[in-house]
């Protein structure tokens, strides 16, 4: 028995004509990039 992985497509409101809206990602992946924001904006405020 095999599982996909869980996904979730974000939606941004996008003023780049002819750009990207939409993505669809695992939401491991999306856990991942949210703490590696964490992580930098952390190192930035304590510089």
């Amino acid at each position: 028995m095999t599982t996909s992985p869980q996904t979730q497509t974000l939606t941004a409101a996008n003023d780049n004509p002819g750009g990207a809206t939409r993505v669809e990602m695992q939401l491991s992946s999306f856990v991942r990039l949210i703490a590696r924001a964490y992580v930098a904006q952390a190192k930035e405020r304590s510089a």
